[in-house]
This record gives structure tokens, C-alpha cells and sequence, in this order.
């Protein structure tokens, strides 16, 4: 009986193993022109959702903290240039440059320090 099972899941293992590849070389249902289509607009998507949110309620209300009107605001993201846009739009979304980064590596590094340390 577990002869069976065991050769059931070896050839379980052995489907999904080989259909993943397989499934993974099918043709893209989106053609190269649509593709270059999408790459071409997302500077305009970029601007627009940096546009959106610095033009939200709290980000005038933060900017009027800081001395700026909305017509300043206005003013300096119709000054971004496709590049500046996208990268603003990035640290939007990516919630700012970080001072402070810890990996979950240093973590595990320093937790296994301190349980040999009091050891």
C-alpha cells in the first residue's frame, strides 16, 4: 500500500514539475504592440496619480505646513519632466526614501547572537 502512495506522489511531483515549464512557454494572448502600447503610456499614468495625490486634501494641508500654496504645488508637479514623474510616483508608492532599513536577515542574525550569548 505505500508503495502505491509513494508512487503516486512521485508521479504527482513529476506532472507538476513538468507541466509548470511547459505552461510557462505558451505565447503571450497580448501582442508586442499593445505591450510597447502600455510602456509608452505609463509616463502619462505617472503623472497623472503624482498629480491625484499631492493634489489631495492632506497633502495640501501638509504642504500649506511648509509654506506652500496649491498654486505652487500645482506649479511644480506641471514642472516634472516624464522621468521626475515616474520617480515620484515610485517613492509615492514605495512610501518614501527610508533611513532605516533592517532585513529580516539581520534580524535572525542578531536574535541567533543573543540566544548564544546567554547560552
Amino acid at each position: 500500500m505505500s508503495n502505491r502512495i509513494s508512487l503516486s506522489l512521485v508521479a504527482a511531483f513529476a506532472a507538476v514539475a513538468i507541466a509548470a515549464p511547459v505552461h510557462a512557454q505558451v505565447r503571450s494572448t497580448v501582442d508586442a504592440s499593445a505591450l510597447d502600447a502600455a510602456v509608452a503610456a505609463r509616463p502619462d499614468r505617472s503623472r497623472a496619480f503624482v498629480t491625484s495625490t499631492l493634489t489631495s486634501g492632506n497633502a495640501l494641508a501638509a504642504a500649506a505646513t511648509m509654506g506652500l500654496s496649491p498654486e505652487n504645488v500645482a506649479a511644480r508637479i506641471a514642472a516634472l519632466d516624464d522621468a521626475s514623474a515616474k520617480k515620484v510616483a515610485d517613492q509615492i508608492l514605495a512610501g518614501g526614501d527610508s533611513t532605516v532599513v533592517i532585513s529580516t536577515t539581520a534580524i535572525i542574525i542578531g536574535l541567533l547572537i543573543l540566544i548564544l550569548l546567554t547560552r
